[in-house]
């Protein structure tokens, strides 16, 4: 079961206790991120039963895998012209699952004014280290709200394609000149 919020009931500018308004701000973003990766596995599972065949990241535990996976088929499939829209939505959501980690496992800390939040550095001589993330309280606002739109979206464009995925149809590759031929 998921329980949704009513954000309007968190006292982002009150007189409450800032800390649990800060805790209840990341529930929030966490159960929008996890309506999200439910909408995604429903999808492919629906793909699956359609017989369309599916990577291997479709199968994944990480999210960013199986939106991948589901990107990959709207390349390979046509759904009567919603996989265009449906690969902009994943893409556009992909850029927020960035946030998700941070979110999920970085420390928060209450501030005056909004929050900020560490991530979790891996001591490694790979890869780059990443900056804490500081938002004010209307950024605070402004970011669920986001969540909560780009969320609703992806769920809407991927209900177009459970609904089209018995006639979805595979992509039709261009053609590739033959070596031996001459143009023209």
């Amino acid at each position: 079961m998921s329980v949704h919020f009513d954000v309007s009931k968190i006292s982002f500018f009150g007189l409450d206790d800032w800390s649990v308004a800060v805790c209840a701000w990341r529930g929030c973003c966490i159960e929008v991120f996890s309506r999200a990766e439910h909408s995604v596995a429903d999808c492919l599972k629906t793909l699956e039963a359609a017989g369309l065949k599916l990577s291997n990241d479709a199968y994944h535990q990480g999210a960013v895998a199986r939106l991948r996976a589901l990107s990959d088929c709207m390349s390979s499939h046509t759904f009567g012209g919603h996989e265009k829209g449906t690969r902009k939505r994943i893409e556009s959501w992909q850029k927020l699952c960035e946030k998700r980690t941070m979110l999920a496992h970085g420390k928060v800390k209450a501030t005056q004014n909004g929050i900020t939040i560490e991530p979790v550095n891996i001591p490694s001589k790979k890869g780059p280290v990443i900056a804490p993330m500081s938002l004010s309280r209307v950024g605070m606002l402004e970011f669920l709200a986001d969540l909560e739109q780009s969320q609703l979206l992806l769920h809407q464009q991927l209900g177009h394609i459970k609904a089209l995925a018995t006639k979805a149809k595979p992509s039709i590759a261009t053609k590739q000149p033959d070596p031996g031929s001459s143009p023209g």
